[in-house]
């Protein structure tokens, strides 16, 4: 049989409403608005970094050729004029390599410090967080995580780090497992699952959506927009108990008609 090339990917936790599924108060348009567009800037946000990592540790690589540099312990992103700055720390944490990627997702030159340079107050406050955020208790779905971290307060006491399952393949979208992790002043004070499962959504190339459904909010979330942009396609997100459909172009969300 031919494939269709207009399938949807159906890969649905649970269609019908359970009676431990959480009730949400009713939304204000102005309260969904807000939501919907938060849910996008982050999702954006943590696709950004999470490309700029990715494409800077692949320039690292190639400096590096066949000698990686065992003192790299991690990474920190941050905003920077025309993309994101990337700096690679060791343990201490303190500076070992700094890479900026552009917005088009193309990194730069590959400073490599001729010593351990001091991080500055933004680094040093996230790879602080980063460091906490790693050992929050939660069920992971895997070994490998990939951390995000971004500013929660304008003067960076107040941290939002979010691990993310990684994945080597472009067929297996590990939608389950995420976590977010709010750091202030070196504590946890809160932290919350996007998840009840360890979902994987199987991405066929001749789909054009994926399709899934999500128990824990009345709206899409930041994580349903980073994985719609990981994988360039059409998410298809069923909330409950609401039975609201919405579909996901990249950052861009709106809810379907009924009929």
């Amino acid at each position: 049989m031919r494939h269709n090339l207009f399938v949807i990917l159906l890969a649905l936790a649970s269609l019908t409403a359970s009676a431990d599924e959480p009730a949400f108060k009713p939304l204000t348009p102005a309260e969904r608005s807000a939501a919907l567009q938060s849910a996008s800037t982050t999702g954006e946000a943590l696709y950004r970094h999470d490309q700029a990592a990715w494409h800077a540790t692949d320039a690292l690589m190639a400096l590096w050729k066949n000698s990686p540099d065992s003192r790299v312990a991690g990474w920190i992103t941050q905003e920077a004029e025309g993309g994101v700055a990337v700096v690679f720390v060791d343990r201490t944490p303190e500076a070992l390599y700094r890479v900026t990627v552009s917005d088009a997702g193309v990194a730069g030159p590959v400073n490599a410090l001729a010593a351990p340079e001091p991080l500055s107050a933004y680094e040093a406050g996230a790879a602080a967080a980063r460091a906490v955020a790693k050992d929050a208790s939660f069920e992971r779905c895997g070994e490998r995580y990939n951390t995000i971290t971004l500013p929660a307060t304008d003067d960076t006491s107040g941290w939002t780090v979010y691990l993310i399952p990684g994945t080597t393949t472009y067929e297996d979208l590990p939608v389950g497992g995420a976590q977010r992790v709010s750091v202030k002043d070196g504590k946890i004070v809160s932290q919350r699952g996007y998840s009840r499962s360890c979902i994987v959504l199987k991405d066929d190339p001749k789909a054009v959506g994926l399709m899934i459904t999500h128990l824990l909010d009345p709206e899409p979330t930041e994580i349903h927009v980073f994985w719609s942009l990981w994988a360039k396609k059409t998410f298809y997100v069923m909330t409950q108990p609401n039975g609201v459909m919405w579909k996901l172009d990249g950052k861009t969300i709106h809810a379907m008609d009924k009929d």
